[in-house]
């Protein structure tokens, strides 16, 4: 059960460093579904040995976990990082004993409610959530018929992606101006792909701003074009074998195969995320059509995506 009070986080914060358990199959942290509470968590340790104690726990499974030294600056930013994945408690050990914490005595949302869902950060925690344990169970290194619940996870996955919008980089080309349609009618927007090794090309999409951003990092010129499932597979060019969701993290594959499945088995699913992506941007079509028109050029609105978190009492920086 989660200690509802600050102690315990004012002692967390008060730590010079914590080593917080990643997952080396995801490269993101290791998420653990408490088998009683069933609360989403992540944990962090005091200091190495505890983790040791900890990743030695689920070596036997071929789960392997390393730890990341998050230092004191980079608390809120670590944990802020935890939300747009659904976490909901952070579990701290210290000298062999755990206390479980909410999420939300760390960094609380803004409310975001009264703004237009086009204004509002684009996020999929459920996405992002079932995406980490399938892929913590996938990518274990033992025989297919020793994983568990893989049947389930995926599809859990795949209902999850067919009710999901997505961000996708694209590159304004010079002289390019207007909304990012009329860009794309002209020809003024290119699309971005990654290249593997043996030539074939992907292209990268992500759940939330959190990770678009992991990505851009300092390319400024890219920008974020907002999709729903159901225009994946027509966006896709033949040159490019899928797509690869969130490359900087979990580096989920998305096959051309898999996007028809989704759309066979889950197509109400699919047409409601479509119908819901389109209402998003006529409302926003709307609200820039009242607008006085200006001369400057209209950027693809990544700004708007960025999460908004506030600090709790007792949450510092450094």
């Amino acid at each position: 059960m989660a200690i509802d009070n600050h102690f315990l986080q004012k002692k967390v914060l008060q730590k010079d460093r914590l080593i917080a358990a990643f997952c080396a199959g995801t490269n993101m942290p290791f998420v653990y579904c408490d088998p009683v509470s069933f609360e989403d968590q992540v944990w962090i340790f005091s200091d190495e040995e505890g983790f040791k104690e900890f990743a030695q726990r689920f070596a036997g499974k071929k789960i392997e976990l390393r730890g990341v030294s998050i230092q004191k600056n980079a608390y809120i930013a670590f944990f802020s990082s935890l939300v747009p994945i659904g976490i909901t408690e952070i579990v701290f050990t210290e000298n062999g004993a755990s206390a479980s914490i909410r999420l939300d005595q760390f960094v609380r949302r803004q409310d975001l409610s009264a703004l237009p869902v086009y204004k509002r950060p684009l996020e999929n925690p459920s996405l992002q959530l079932t995406g980490l344990y399938l892929m913590q169970e996938v990518r274990r290194q033992v025989p297919i018929e020793e994983k568990e619940d893989v049947a389930s996870l995926n599809e859990e996955f795949m209902i999850n992606l067919a009710r999901s919008r997505f961000l996708m980089p694209i590159e304004v080309k010079k002289g390019g101006s207007g909304s990012v349609d009329e860009m794309i009618r002209k020809g003024q927007i290119g699309f971005v792909n990654l290249n593997m090794k043996n030539g074939d090309a992907f292209r990268p999409i992500f759940s939330d701003a959190f990770e678009f951003n992991k990505f851009k990092q300092n390319k400024k010129d890219f920008q974020a074009l907002t999709i729903p499932f159901g225009g994946l597979k027509n966006a896709l060019p033949k040159d490019v074998k899928g797509y690869i969701l969130n490359p900087s993290g979990c580096a989920i594959v998305l096959m051309p195969d898999l996007l028809d499945k989704v759309m066979k088995n889950f197509a109400e699913e699919v047409q409601k995320g479509t119908e819901e992506t389109h209402r998003i941007m006529e409302e926003q079509k709307t609200q820039a059509a009242a607008k006085p028109p200006v001369k400057a050029p209209v950027k693809a609105p990544v700004s708007q995506n960025h999460s908004k978190i506030t600090r709790m009492p007792g949450s510092q920086d450094s």
